[in-house]
């Protein structure tokens, strides 16, 4: 395997974060439960799921992602062997829910208490289980797992039991994300329709879907005096250099679809919000498109009208999956102590780097390995915020034909 194959499985959904593309498309000691948890049969459906990475690729082919630092790290997780990720935390800010491959060559998912260090293991099936988040009253988890083949949906309790299968079909649905009522999800598709990655919403209570747009990782804003999703988007199919985009649902249609952030080389990935919804937190991923060992990415943070954009980690490690949590600090994958394991940080002690004084073209500063240029003025109409929109064609920086969503 070359050594961008190995980072790139390391950074995969799968062992650490996320997970797929499909076929026809361009981060103790063990408490186990006294009872097996319940889980939803497991039947097998064709050949097994892809693999999908922060960049949206489907098993290393594209398809359309430790040091010191002044952040006031700490480790909160250390698993003997394996790797965690896809970390979460409960509204409380109690518990971590998040997925290891500490026990199983197949990532599981557990809790821990934020000021601990066991471990409680919440699924064991056969299958790949990844992306668990806590719905806004605490009480139940929804996650993506391949126990039936390909990427599906699913919720269950904090117990791990009670578990409900929401979507299915030859599609790979992943990264769940509650809406503030906890009576929705927002989550991203790789379409065997469209060939590319879809954003859709799901009603718990009737099932009803409806595509919104095209992207990959949504994250539903906590303040529910708006009702926004922030998501990643590449200004074109095959591309990496992801920027960070919100979106406004009205009538359960997007409007407002406005790109907040993006980077000269580097691919903006895994936005996560504030618990107030005023700021983001993402991970930027320097030279995504460039041949051998990927730069290390690094966990920032921006307000989520595109000011003040800040560093919290310092490119001495590989940095990815943010989760921001009712404490203020910012959680995130890291291999800093040398395995995947979850970290945190303050925010409010990060790195400051001006942002919008750098000229196109522009050196980065010492020890800065990403570029970043606001963006927020960048704005569609809302007319164009349907299924069809073209954005970037209607920027007038890309032929229609060749705009991908």
């Amino acid at each position: 395997m070359t050594p961008t194959a190995h980072t790139l499985v390391r950074w995969s959904l799968a062992a650490a974060a996320f997970a797929t593309v499909l076929a026809s498309t361009d981060g103790c000691a063990l408490l186990h439960h006294d009872q097996p948890v319940a889980m939803a049969p497991r039947v097998t459906v064709g050949p097994a799921a892809p693999v999908v990475d922060v960049f949206g690729d489907l098993d290393g082919q594209p398809a359309v992602p430790a040091g010191a630092s002044n952040a006031t790290l700490e480790q909160q997780t250390a698993p003997d062997q394996g790797r965690d990720s896809d970390v979460s935390l409960d509204p409380s800010g109690t518990w971590l829910v998040f997925t290891s491959t500490r026990h199983n060559i197949h990532p599981k998912i557990y809790l821990q208490k934020v000021t601990g260090h066991s471990v409680i293991q919440l699924t064991s099936d056969d299958a790949d289980d990844a992306n668990p988040t806590f719905s806004p009253d605490g009480k139940w988890i929804a996650f993506a797992s391949t126990r039936s083949g390909s990427w599906d949906l699913y919720t269950m309790d904090t117990a791990g039991k009670h578990v409900t299968q929401l979507t299915s079909g030859p599609a790979q649905d992943l990264h769940p994300t509650f809406s503030p009522d906890g009576q929705c999800l927002a989550y991203c598709s790789a379409s065997v329709r469209s060939g590319q990655w879809e954003l859709w919403t799901l009603k718990l209570s009737s099932g009803e879907r409806r595509m919104i747009g095209y992207g990959l990782f949504p994250a539903w804003c906590p303040d529910k005096s708006v009702n926004r999703i922030a998501f990643q988007r590449a200004p074109q199919r095959g591309s990496r250099l992801f920027s960070l985009w919100t979106l406004d649902l009205v009538d359960g249609e997007a409007r407002a679809v406005t790109e907040v952030v993006a980077a000269r080389s580097a691919a903006l990935v895994s936005p996560a919000w504030s618990p107030d919804g005023s700021k983001l937190t993402f991970a930027a991923i320097p030279d995504p498109g460039i041949a051998g060992e990927p730069s290390h990415p690094d966990i920032w943070t921006i307000d989520s009208d595109g000011d003040h954009c800040r560093r919290v980690t310092d490119a001495t490690a590989t940095n990815l999956s943010p989760f921001w949590g009712v404490d203020n600090r910012v959680y995130f994958v890291s291999d800093r102590n040398g395995s995947d394991a979850i970290w945190s940080a303050n925010p409010d002690s990060a790195i400051t780097d001006h942002l919008a004084s750098a000229a196109p073209g522009a050196a980065p500063a010492a020890n800065m390995p990403v570029t970043l240029k606001p963006a927020a003025q960048v704005q569609i109409s809302p007319a164009s915020a349907a299924v069809h929109e073209q954005p970037r064609a209607e920027l007038g920086s890309a032929d229609p034909s060749e705009v991908s969503h």
